[in-house]
């Protein structure tokens, strides 16, 4: 969603006629974001295609002094580059891949290449990586964070170099219809990950976790089917395919006819379709969360991260719909979902209005921090 709406947004601002190439290593995501985007420039670099082939982790950092040219042939043709967000600068998934990353970014501007970090969740840093971490985003020509939380950090760091941007899934996609808000349904999206970010119990107990939520909401909305909606299929080992399909084993015969089981590959587009004819989202993934704010849904969102809070506590003031799995236990974890579905009925309008004074504020944020960047 971040990529396709780069490539929208940032044409609708900047008129030169782009060329936008993205790392990955398969070709199907590109001829996808061509799709997504309705945009044919799209093409497909390797993974660490900015650098020479078969370089060391020692060559960044000669790269980074100045001592090495450690730039490909590519990137000396390439006007500006964009790290998309995420939360992959933050410490919660280990130390020592934000700070290479930010050795190859840095030895990139500090070699004259227009970098920019668009999108991001960031830090806190600890012990000696908060001294390394600064010096090294200091050097990036513009650091976009995505929410309140990690401005803060950042301007405490003492960094310049900062300028708050919303998420970009927060505006509207290119092939995105308004569908009529029926609320036929409740999206459901379950997740292969997080079980190992929480407090207490295995992936046996999350299972059962996620069975009581469904149990829940069938009871309480007899008249609504539940879109087991899988959100996230690579890397294989976190794919979402893998819990939805067993969820739906469970369930079936208990909830034949009310259960929608969607673990096909879809376009973001296709996912907020079911979205905005949901009555409300349970996701333990966040950008269906983001998705469902777009869309004015309602949602709960089961947290097993800090990014959670920047962009739906802070930036939006809906902390109380979070549900960080990483400090509480599964008893105290039921008894707040159930007062989160009843406070999503009681305060349905107030929550949609709030995200639609919201939406402008973002939408605002996002297009002129993308005017500023069209400058570099």
């Amino acid at each position: 969603m971040m990529g396709e709406n780069f490539i929208k947004y940032f044409n609708e601002i900047n008129t030169t006629r782009n060329k936008f190439y993205f790392e990955t290593d398969n070709y199907e995501n590109i001829d996808r974001l061509k799709k997504a985007s309705e945009f044919e420039h799209v093409y497909q670099v390797k993974p660490n295609g900015l650098f020479n082939g078969n370089i060391k982790k020692i060559d960044y950092l000669l790269g980074l002094f100045k001592i090495k040219d450690i730039s490909s042939e590519l990137c000396h043709d390439i006007d500006l580059i964009v790290v998309l967000g995420g939360d992959d600068f933050t410490e919660d998934y280990g130390w020592k891949g934000p700070i290479l990353n930010a050795i190859k970014f840095a030895a990139l501007s500090k070699n004259e290449k227009k970098v920019i970090m668009l999108g991001q969740t960031m830090g806190p840093y600890k012990s000696f990586r908060k001294y390394i971490m600064k010096k090294l985003l200091g050097t990036i020509n513009g650091i976009y964070p995505r929410d309140p939380l990690t401005y803060k950090y950042l301007e405490s760091l003492g960094l310049s170099n900062i300028n708050l941007m919303d998420d970009l899934a927060l505006l509207p996609l290119a092939k995105e219809k308004n569908e009529i808000k029926t609320k036929e349904f409740i999206t459901f999206c379950p997740s292969e990950l997080i079980y190992r970010y929480s407090k207490e119990g295995s992936r046996e107990d999350w299972i059962d976790y996620n069975l009581f939520i469904i149990d829940k909401i069938m009871s309480k909305y007899s008249d609504k089917k539940l879109v087991l909606l899988a959100h996230v299929l690579q890397p294989q080992h976190v794919d979402d395919r893998i819990i939805a399909r067993e969820i739906f084993e469970l369930i079936k015969e208990k909830y034949s006819s009310r259960i929608i089981l969607e673990d096909k590959v879809l376009y973001p587009y296709e996912v907020r379709s079911y979205i905005q004819r949901s009555i409300f989202t349970v996701s333990s993934r966040m950008h269906p969360i983001i998705s469902s704010i777009e869309c004015e849904i309602p949602a709960i969102a089961l947290s097993y991260s800090s990014k959670y809070w920047g962009i739906i506590g802070e930036r939006y003031e809906l902390s109380e719909f979070i549900l960080d799995i990483r400090y509480l236990n599964y008893t105290e974890m039921k008894d707040k979902f159930v007062k989160l579905i009843d406070n999503i009925e009681k305060d349905y309008i107030q929550i949609q209005v709030q995200m639609k004074n919201k939406n402008k504020l973002a939408k605002d944020s996002i297009m002129n921090s993308l005017q500023k960047i069209t400058t570099l």
